[in-house]
């Protein structure tokens, strides 16, 4: 059997205030806006955004919001489990090939 909602329904959905979670989150909050919100670890280690850091909330983009600044290589190199001079030959490659793609041009 089809629900349909009255008019009366209908309207009070449109005139309801939203509540502090669906301000701060939306209607339909992420996965990692509900890891913050409950402060929940992420089990799902398919996800791309899985990182194997508990203080994290095994979540890169939990890391990345909580840390406005960004992290210092080392923070990097702890987060991902591999050697600081690892992550700072990859820095090296990315900024060589950023440089030859022509993203530093000067004017």
């Amino acid at each position: 059997m089809f629900y349909r909602k009255d008019s009366r329904q209908l309207q009070d959905e449109i005139n309801k205030n939203p509540t502090a979670s669906e301000i701060r989150y939306g209607a339909n909050p992420t996965c990692f806006e509900v890891q913050e919100k409950w402060q929940l670890s992420c089990d799902v280690k398919s996800c791309r955004n899985y990182i194997n850091y508990k203080e994290d909330l095994n979540c890169a983009v939990v890391c990345a919001r909580k840390n406005d600044n960004g992290l210092s290589l080392r923070e990097v190199a702890e987060r991902m489990g591999v050697s600081f001079p690892r992550i700072s030959q990859i820095e090296h490659a990315a900024f060589k090939k950023l440089k030859d793609a022509g993203v530093f041009q000067q004017e």
